[in-house]
């Protein structure tokens, strides 16, 4: 434990130490992995270190640190994600949303899904297209191999049941982070966080209903009326959430109404399993909508239209 914590506070304090520590933790044992994991969680749950800088516009440097030596061992070793993962949770039901740079740090070391504030247009081309081409050309660093470590993390997460809680937390913590956090928070921090959590909550959303299979994803995931009623989630994110399983609803629909109906065409089947599924969601979301959003939900193309990505769009 002496060892490793002396370790960490030099990956804390020199980023540059990071990539060769992580080497060098390739002669360690199972055992003392798990010891490691669990004086990384200590470290950031520490509570003689600030998490912001002395003009509290920034994060720490040591947290910044700690939480990029997190994503890059994890994705490189074998260990056990599910404590960390479970006190990311237990930091946003406090209402602390400091260590989302750790999850974020872990979903784009291991998954490859990188977060960017300004990409060419021939990333933004990539990103209209599949999984292969996003990964190719969509991101301005090229994550080879990711495939074992995004399998060992959606693992951790569905065999712990934790993704689901993740999103619905990282998405009530970005409509309340201006009243939870500290009242002394400087404004400009106050927007980072914010735009910390929308962006985490986008690349974790991502990676969820890309590493899930449709029926799992829909089987996991409450329904829309469900997340606005129960969670009290804003339209925009419940609609965000409820994407795969709106896919997932109408080729099912579309299959049921293939096997009843022969004569009709593959095209008119589509269209119908369209309406069929729009119209029943419209009617499920209209009563919990705000008032100032209730123009977005009244006709049929408006809400296809909350429920196209951004891909889809371009």
């Amino acid at each position: 434990g002496i060892l490793f914590e002396y370790v960490l506070s030099q990956v804390q304090c020199y980023d540059n130490f990071i990539n060769p520590v992580v080497d060098s933790l390739k002669y360690l044992t199972p055992l003392a992995y798990d010891v490691m994991a669990y004086c990384t969680i200590e470290a950031l749950a520490s509570p003689d270190k600030q998490k912001i800088k002395h003009e509290d516009t920034n994060l720490s440097q040591w947290l910044q640190g700690l939480a990029t030596f997190c994503g890059t061992v994890m994705r490189k070793y074998n260990i056990e994600l599910t404590g960390l993962l479970q006190y990311v949770i237990n930091q946003l039901k406090a209402g602390k949303s400091f260590d989302l740079l750790v999850l974020k740090e872990v979903v784009m070391k291991m998954s490859g899904i990188e977060l960017m504030e300004e990409v060419t247009q021939s990333q933004l081309d990539a990103l209209a297209g599949g999984e292969l081409l996003r990964a190719e050309g969509g991101y301005f660093s090229q994550v080879r191999n990711t495939k074992k470590s995004s399998q060992r993390l959606r693992e951790a997460l569905m065999d712990a049941s934790l993704g689901v809680p993740l999103c619905l937390l990282m998405a009530q913590q970005r409509e309340s982070i201006i009243f939870v956090e500290n009242a002394a928070c400087h404004l400009k921090l106050l927007g980072k966080l914010y735009d910390q959590c929308q962006d985490t909550l986008v690349q974790f959303g991502g990676f969820l209903s890309t590493h899930l299979t449709p029926a799992d994803y829909n089987q996991r995931v409450p329904p829309i009326d469900e997340l606005m009623k129960k969670y009290h989630l804003q339209t925009d994110t419940a609609f965000f959430l409820n994407r795969p399983r709106l896919i997932y609803n109408i080729h099912s629909r579309m299959e049921s109404l293939r096997r009843s109906s022969k004569g009709k065409t593959e095209s008119a089947n589509e269209s119908d399993a369209v309406d069929l599924e729009m119209r029943a969601l419209i009617e499920s979301v209209r009563p919990l909508v705000p008032a100032k959003e209730i123009s977005y939900v009244k006709s049929l193309q408006e809400t296809v239209f909350l429920f196209l990505s951004l891909s889809a769009l371009h």
